[in-house]
């Protein structure tokens, strides 16, 4: 079957309209020209390679939409730049670079020729810095500032893992939590009774053989808990968390837990015994032969630190926290010593499962929802409210689409 053929006068019609778009763009170009003024450009300040570097998203100060160098080659600074957002590099060196033009999204075409011979930021480049030698220890968890859980808190960890438990053995009802349009709460669609009753079993089980809060003193004072990390996120977040923290002239003790394999060097070890800042492994609490509940999800490395800590009163803080103010004050206002506990309202609310309210009882129905970035909790009053927590996220499979949504 042949398309169907356009009249003449269309045809025509469009040909002309197709030779018109070029000469359009090009009297549009030749306008905007004489609108932006031309001044004499100082070559002797725009490096060659320099031109317009695209950003990674509408903010002017965005990072570049390439961040790993600068010298690759980007738009001609004689052409007209688009919409985008991103700034002319003006001249880059071993000491300083320039840039000018800082552009969101939306904003006007410059020529970075033009805007580099009106008005550049110039930053000063930092002396690279000088390796200082230190002492490197035959191994880390041997170093002097390796705190090791006590006995105590390992046998602790060990009845804690016999009580989580094999897997539920339960089914969610079908379609995902990450997606609105695929959300099982959304469609109403609900666990079926004789599940919900099976893990309602299962908790009144593990509250029942779950430790309870040692009557021997194993936890003591108050201070810090933080979980870090190798990678580039946490690596180096924490680093400026502690800092901030000492910065405040707070001497609260802070200890840092660190998953199996990701330990800092001996090195950075004895930096953070300099700021009063013990180092844990969490694979420290497999000494027992019988090992600790399996870590299911990152997020439970959270309760896990918060749990088998040293403090009875303990501030949990994400490693990309700031804190502005020395803490200690947070530890005697009335909320927390009326409570036990001291919580932040989050941005948003309620997302839980109707599922969820059957299991653990109406009373957890709340509007609203809590930041987990920072908490501060006395384990001696809270035990048991912990305790449930740490079983839930041994059991994350399950628990988590309940209670967390798309958002």
């Amino acid at each position: 079957m042949k398309p169907p053929r356009l009249p003449r006068v269309t045809r025509e019609e469009s040909a002309r309209k197709a030779c018109l778009v070029p000469a359009c763009i090009l009297v549009s170009l030749v306008v905007l020209k004489l609108v932006v003024p031309s001044r004499h450009f100082r070559a002797s300040n725009f490096n060659p390679r320099g031109g317009f570097v695209a950003g990674s998203f509408c903010h002017p100060f965005a990072l570049p939409k390439i961040k790993s160098h600068l010298s690759f080659r980007p738009r001609s600074p004689k052409k007209l730049t688009d919409m985008g957002p991103g700034y002319c590099l003006c001249a880059d060196d071993e000491t300083r670079s320039s840039i000018a033009s800082l552009k969101g999204c939306g904003s006007k075409p410059v020529t970075c020729e033009t805007a580099c011979a009106e008005h550049v930021i110039v930053g000063e480049k930092t002396a690279p810095c000088v390796q200082k030698t230190r002492p490197e220890c035959s191994e880390r968890f041997s170093h002097e500032n390796m705190q090791m859980p006590s006995d105590d808190i390992i046998e602790l960890a060990r009845a804690f893992h016999w009580a989580m438990g094999p897997h539920l053995g339960v089914k969610l009802p079908r379609g995902s939590r990450r997606d609105l349009y695929q959300d099982f709460a959304m469609y109403d669609r609900q666990m079926s009774k004789t599940d919900v009753a099976k893990v309602k079993r299962r908790i009144e089980k593990f509250k029942r053989e779950a430790p309870a809060f040692p009557k021997k003193r194993i936890f003591h004072g108050r201070g810090i808990v933080i979980v870090g990390g190798s990678s580039p996120k946490f690596s180096t977040s924490f680093w400026v968390a502690i800092h901030a923290i000492r910065r405040t002239g707070s001497k609260i003790p802070i200890q840092i837990w660190f998953p199996d394999g990701e330990l800092p060097d001996c090195g950075r070890i004895s930096e953070l015994n300099r700021l009063n800042v013990t180092v844990l492994s969490f694979s420290h609490l497999n000494r027992a032969d019988d090992g600790f509940a399996e870590v299911t999800n990152r997020f439970m490395f959270k309760i896990i630190a918060l749990l088998f800590s040293s403090f009875d009163e303990v501030l949990l803080l994400d490693s990309d926290n700031i804190i502005l103010r020395d803490p200690e004050e947070l530890f005697s206002s009335t909320p927390y010593l009326s409570t036990g506990s001291l919580l932040w309202l989050d941005f948003w609310g309620r997302s839980s499962a109707p599922d969820c309210q059957s299991i653990l009882g109406n009373v957890t129905a709340v509007l609203h929802t809590h930041e987990s970035g920072q908490l501060i909790t006395k384990k001696s009053n809270t035990w048991e409210a912990l305790a449930l927590a740490l079983f839930m996220n041994a059991h994350s499979y399950f628990f988590f689409p309940l209670t967390i949504n798309y958002m």
